[in-house]
């Protein structure tokens, strides 16, 4: 197992006797973080030493060391730091690997309907001459090239991806977009200061999505837009069983008859395609966070658009 690092810290007294996640101070404590092992898809489970709820370090060495119950008086709160950066360099990876032949196996499986798809998410985030937009997760800058032709004469479209090999693909495909190399919940823009985000087929990959959409509720100006393109699994019937077929099995065999790595990326997709949130919980969440949100389904209701607007007051 991989080094372990973790940080514990001791959380204020809540006056109600009531934990956030609504639990009581006092009751029996038990964690289970798991780890992921970056080198497979195993994962370690740490646990708390004792019923007493005595809380784990990892030592060097894999050794476990223990504090006293006291320390558990007011909650605890752990931050498992190798885990999320494994997974995420290895999303990295995977995203440099098919950016040559990414925008040819988007098209080949979309059936040629994802260029329609990001120009409708392209009028919906409701841009003008001079704007500044940013197209996060822009991978080869599809997205990002429909926006110039709303922002044109004046404005500015930057578009942020963590792959190096999709945004060199995209500084040659669309010169006239701004690329940068950045992380979506991180994001460097000052407080309400661009007119626009849309993030397409990307949101589903984020680590964090709630911290993402936070970033982006915070960069946006008031009255500003962010639009999501992103899959959305279709009613059940026969168009679900369908569709499950041709993510499952279509999709990796067709790209695995060239690289079976590149097979074992398109299953990651398919997988992340299956298990992403329906459209009604997602525009639930964007209202918890502040956004007035609306949303459309598109083709057979694969495809779903969220419009959300950061209020002006």
């Amino acid at each position: 197992m991989p080094g372990v690092g973790i940080e514990r810290a001791r959380a204020e007294a809540n006056p109600a006797g009531d934990l956030p996640d609504g639990g009581q101070i006092g009751d029996r404590i038990a964690l289970e973080v798991a780890v992921m092992d970056p080198d497979g898809v195993e994962a370690e489970i740490l646990r708390l030493a004792s019923p007493g709820g005595h809380l784990l370090d990892i030592a060097p060495g894999g050794q476990a060391q223990t504090d006293p119950p006291s320390e558990l008086c007011h909650g605890i709160s752990i931050i498992v730091i190798v885990g999320q950066h494994a997974r995420a360099d290895r999303i990295r990876q995977m995203f440099d690997q098919v950016a040559p032949r990414y925008d040819a196996r988007n098209r080949l499986f979309s059936l040629n309907r994802d260029h329609a798809w990001r120009r409708r998410a392209a009028r919906r985030a409701g841009l003008k001459p001079g704007d500044t937009a940013l197209d996060l997760c822009t991978g080869t800058g599809k997205l990002a090239h429909e926006l110039l032709n709303y922002v044109r004469p004046g404005g500015l479209v930057v578009g942020i991806d963590f792959s190096p090999a999709m945004l060199e693909r995209a500084r040659k495909l669309e010169p006239g977009v701004e690329f940068r190399l950045g992380d979506v919940s991180r994001l460097t823009q000052p407080d309400a200061s661009v007119d626009a985000i849309t993030i397409g087929f990307g949101l589903r990959n984020l680590l964090d999505r709630t911290a993402g959409l936070r970033e982006m509720f915070r960069v946006l100006r008031p009255g500003g837009l962010l639009v999501i393109l992103e899959f959305a699994p279709p009613p059940p019937g026969l168009l679900m069983r369908g569709y499950r077929f041709y993510l499952e099995r279509v999709m990796p065999a067709a790209v695995g008859l060239r690289s079976a790595e590149e097979a074992s990326a398109y299953r990651y997709l398919a997988d992340t395609v299956q298990a992403f949130t329906e459209p009604l919980e997602l525009a639930q969440l964007l209202e918890r966070l502040g956004f007035r949100v609306a949303f459309e389904r598109m083709t057979f209701g694969i495809v779903a658009i969220h419009t959300a607007t950061k209020p002006s007051s």
